[in-house]
């Protein structure tokens, strides 16, 4: 998966505010910070190492919402390859499996997406970069909005979630029940699922919760 550093064009240090919404540049450089790979490997594996490089990240209300980040890639690459016809996306983040299913959109393998964004601060500050006919931005919280009654989606994904916490378990476990009917169940390709959730689910067996899937 591709970063979205290119994609906003802003200079390392360069930061744009909307509101309460912060979307920032910065460069990570392991030869400055020798130890922080040995550590984030130890704690919470591979994927969480961090490479040489230029990324972005979006802060919502002064908490950090979203990077693109060596973890924020692998941790979607299942979406951006199963993405297909009609996709629903909670969370606009800061584009980055937007950007990366965009060949699809072009291709027309993907018809639509549709993006549902809590926060009108962060489609003020992102959207503006993924403008495209095919791609609809409503303001809304997933876990209130209704969507059209004989709506069907192919391709559903949740990714509203700013940590990586097992508590997140409970709202994907609500919204994968509240949405399963809204999958097009004539799809043989068609798929639904959430940021890290078999990552969560592991981690809620690893502390014997067992009341998750």
């Amino acid at each position: 998966m591709e970063g979205v550093f290119e994609h906003f064009m802003l200079p390392v240090g360069a930061k744009k505010v909307s509101g309460d919404a912060t979307l920032s540049t910065f460069e990570f450089k392991n030869a400055n910070n020798p130890l922080f790979n040995l550590r984030a490997i130890r704690e919470g594996g591979s994927m969480f190492r961090m490479s040489d490089g230029k990324y972005v990240r979006l802060h919502v209300k002064g908490e950090l919402m979203m990077s693109d980040t060596h973890m924020e890639r692998s941790s979607n690459i299942d979406f951006v390859t199963k993405a297909n016809g009609t996709v629903l996306i909670a969370g606009l983040g800061i584009g980055l499996i937007i950007k990366n299913i965009m060949p699809k959109v072009l291709s027309g393998q993907i018809k639509e997406i549709t993006v549902i964004e809590k926060y009108q601060s962060v489609i003020d500050l992102v959207s503006p970069y993924f403008a495209h006919e095919k791609i609809k931005i409503i303001c809304a919280d997933i876990m209130d909005w209704i969507p059209c009654k004989d709506k069907k989606y192919d391709t559903i994904y949740f990714d509203i979630w700013p940590e990586i916490c097992t508590d997140n378990l409970e709202e994907i476990k609500i919204l994968h029940n509240r949405f399963k009917n809204k999958l097009n169940r004539n799809n043989p390709d068609k798929w639904m699922n959430s940021w890290m959730k078999e990552y969560l689910q592991d981690m809620a067996r690893k502390d014997r919760n067992p009341r998750y899937w």
